[in-house]
C-alpha cells in the first residue's frame, strides 16, 4: 500500500473519528493506518490506567526509524514524541484527553543541544472511561538536528552569508551578492564554523536554523 503523508492520515483518522461513536478500542483507528507510516512518523497508545492522565503508559504501534548519525539523540526526541523530558503527557495530549475532542500541533522543540520538528495528532477516546481508557497518537518528525547557539553579534556580512547558505547559493554567488570575493567569503565561513563547531558546510547551515 501506498504511504501516505502525516496530513493525509491525520484527516483520514479525523474524519473517522467524528464519523463514528463505536470506536472502544483504540486499534479500530491505529489499523486504519499502521501499513502506511513512513519512517519518520510516530504511532503510540497512551493507555491510562485508572482513567486518570496523572498515570498512563506509552505504547508504541510504531516506532521511529530514520537513521541519524548523532549519538544518544534523547528518546523525546525521537519515539517518546508524546512525552516531555520531565515524564508527563504533551499539553496538546492532555487538551485532547480533558476536552475529549482531536488536538493538531506543530512545535519545534529543543532538549539539551539537540532539536526538532515534529506535527502531532492526539485523538482521544470520545467518553471518558475510568478503566479501559485511551488515546491514540499520530506524530511526524521533520527533522533532528543539533543546534548551536549563533552569536548574537554577528555583522551584516555574516548574517548575509549565512541567509545565502540556506538558500542553497555557492560561494562564487554569495561573493557576487554581498560584493566579496568568494575566497572572503569561503574565511569567513570557516570563521562561522569554529564559532559553532560545525564540521562541514552542510552542519553548519543544520545548526544556523
Amino acid at each position: 500500500m501506498k504511504l501516505a503523508t502525516f496530513g493525509d492520515l491525520a484527516q483520514q483518522l479525523i474524519d473517522v473519528w467524528i464519523s463514528r461513536n463505536d470506536v472502544e478500542h483504540s486499534t479500530v483507528l491505529s489499523n486504519l493506518i499502521s501499513d502506511r507510516l513512513s519512517a519518520n512518523m510516530v504511532l503510540a497508545i497512551i493507555e491510562m490506567t485508572n482513567g486518570s492522565p496523572t498515570e498512563f503508559e506509552v505504547n508504541l504501534v510504531r516506532d521511529y526509524s530514520v537513521p541519524t548519525s548523532y549519538a544518544n539523540v534523547p528518546e523525546v526526541l525521537k519515539s517518546r514524541l508524546p512525552m516531555l523530558p520531565t515524564g508527563r503527557l504533551h499539553p496538546s495530549i492532555l487538551k485532547a484527553i480533558t476536552g475529549r475532542r482531536p488536538s493538531l500541533i506543530s512545535e519545534t522543540v529543543r532538549h539539551d543541544n539537540m532539536q526538532t520538528n515534529f506535527e502531532m495528532l492526539a485523538l482521544p477516546r470520545k467518553a471518558a472511561k475510568p478503566r479501559g481508557d485511551w488515546c491514540l497518537v499520530l506524530g511526524v518528525v521533520n527533522y533532528i538536528l543539533r543546534s548551536s547557539a549563533i552569536p548574537k553579534d554577528l555583522d551584516d556580512v555574516d548574517l548575509a552569508v549565512l541567509q545565502l547558505l540556506r538558500e542553497g547559493l555557492q560561494m562564487r554567488e554569495i561573493g557576487h551578492r554581498v560584493e566579496l570575493s568568494p575566497r572572503t567569503v569561503e574565511h569567513r565561513v570557516e570563521r562561522l564554523k569554529a564559532m559553532t563547531g560545525a564540521k562541514t558546510l552542510h552542519d553548519l547551515v543544520a545548526r544556523s536554523l
